[in-house]
């Protein structure tokens, strides 16, 4: 990949391998060589990682790259990128493969038909920065054994592009969303992520550090937060935690 196959405004640096394109991007930012709207990628990754700590796969043919973008002083509303991202990259992946049911889980993970495609980290850096670190798997998935979930590729969705092409695919959809979340906020990309959210109106459980709660998708709220409504009237506020979907909603997707 070169800088050229991004469309404006994105700028790419990209390398062959790495222990973290998230590490790689910070370090940018530590050294002030930060711009907006750069993307680091890299070929294969040795130390990557996921949300709560766990580690990112990282052997060739995958997408894995991040994104230095400029947020400000409030990393609250920074983290609304994720949304932003994950309604960009649910785009792009339908527009490549067309075929496949894709969408959306809370609160920045992209699947398809109850298997992950594609993570995010979001991680702030310095003053204003903020680190988006996306997973596409292209070529290949991680094993059953090597995983907590199913996994599944684009290649067996029926894909044979390259991690170039998704990346550029990505960047197209990600620069208006970014620009149309900076000038009105974060209710029109509420709205669109919920448009392509996996399971809403529906039972779910999740699981948080001490407990698992169960009850149904409500939404979520001007902050990204989910919205469970559980039995009895009561209804949790989730700023954190692992969703899981019951399998009907897979077979009504497909």
């Amino acid at each position: 990949m070169t800088g050229d196959a991004l469309p404006a405004p994105w700028r790419l640096i990209a390398l062959e391998t790495v222990g973290s394109t998230n590490d790689e991007a910070k370090r940018l930012i530590a050294e002030g060589r930060a711009a907006d709207f750069v993307v680091v990628s890299a070929r294969e990754q040795s130390a990557g990682r996921g949300r709560r700590g766990r580690a990112w796969l990282g052997g060739a043919g995958n997408l894995y790259c991040s994104f230095i973008l400029a947020v400000g002083a409030d990393f609250q509303a920074a983290a609304q990128a994720g949304f932003v991202a994950a309604v960009a990259l649910v785009d792009a992946l339908r527009g490549l493969v067309p075929q496949a049911a894709i969408g959306g889980k809370w609160p920045n993970d992209v699947l398809a038909g109850g298997a992950k495609l594609a993570g995010m980290l979001l991680e702030p850096a310095g003053a204003g920065w903020l680190v988006l670190g996306v997973g596409v798997n292209v070529a290949w998935a991680p094993p059953a054994h090597l995983v907590e979930r199913p996994a599944t590729s684009l290649a067996v969705l029926g894909y044979d592009g390259d991690p170039g092409k998704v990346l550029a695919a990505f960047c197209a959809a990600f620069a208006p969303w970014m620009e149309r979340w900076r000038g009105e906020g974060f209710p029109p990309v509420r709205r669109a992520w919920l448009d392509r959210a996996l399971g809403l109106s529906g039972p779910v459980d999740v699981r948080l550090a001490n407990e698992t709660l169960s009850g149904t998708f409500a939404g979520i709220d001007g902050d990204g937060a989910l919205i469970l409504d559980m039995a009895g009237g009561e209804v949790r506020r989730i700023l954190a935690g692992d969703v899981f979907l019951p399998p009907a909603v897979f077979r009504h997707e497909d």
